[in-house]
């Protein structure tokens, strides 16, 4: 087990960066050191350097970031059934927003050739009708 060169250091810290499985521990940094660098180190020895200490603190926050936003789910299968849900409400309000569009063109037809103006349309409803 070799002494960490400034150049490997340099290699860890960009694996720490693109690191994407959401779980980062020491013990998968060094096995993934040799298996992905060839660098044979241990856990005491990347601890020692401080650059990669703090990069390994601050990813793992950002690994673990997006599974406490609300609604986040883990599980792929719920994730695509919840997608289809969003999508399907999604077209749902469309389809409502464009009949009450259709129905104010209507009535602002209608309003018009009965010579309403705005200020007609704007009075308040009267009490107990709202």
């Amino acid at each position: 087990m070799a002494r960490l060169t400034a150049k490997d250091e340099e290699r860890i810290k960009q694996l720490i960066q693109n690191w994407s499985n959401p779980k980062l521990t020491w013990e998968l940094l060094v096995a993934a050191c040799k298996k992905q660098l060839d660098i044979d180190t241990t856990r005491q020895a990347l601890n020692k350097r401080q650059s990669i200490k703090n990069l390994l603190s601050v990813r793992k926050v950002e690994l673990k970031a997006p599974s406490q936003q609300s609604g986040y789910v883990k599980d792929l299968k719920v994730a695509n059934e919840r997608i289809q849900q969003l999508t399907d409400r999604n077209v749902q309000l469309e389809q409502v927003n464009n009949f009450l569009i259709d129905k104010l063109f209507r009535w602002q037809y209608n309003a018009s050739l009965q010579r309403m103006t705005e200020a007609d349309l704007n009075q308040p409803l009267p009490p107990g009708r709202g």
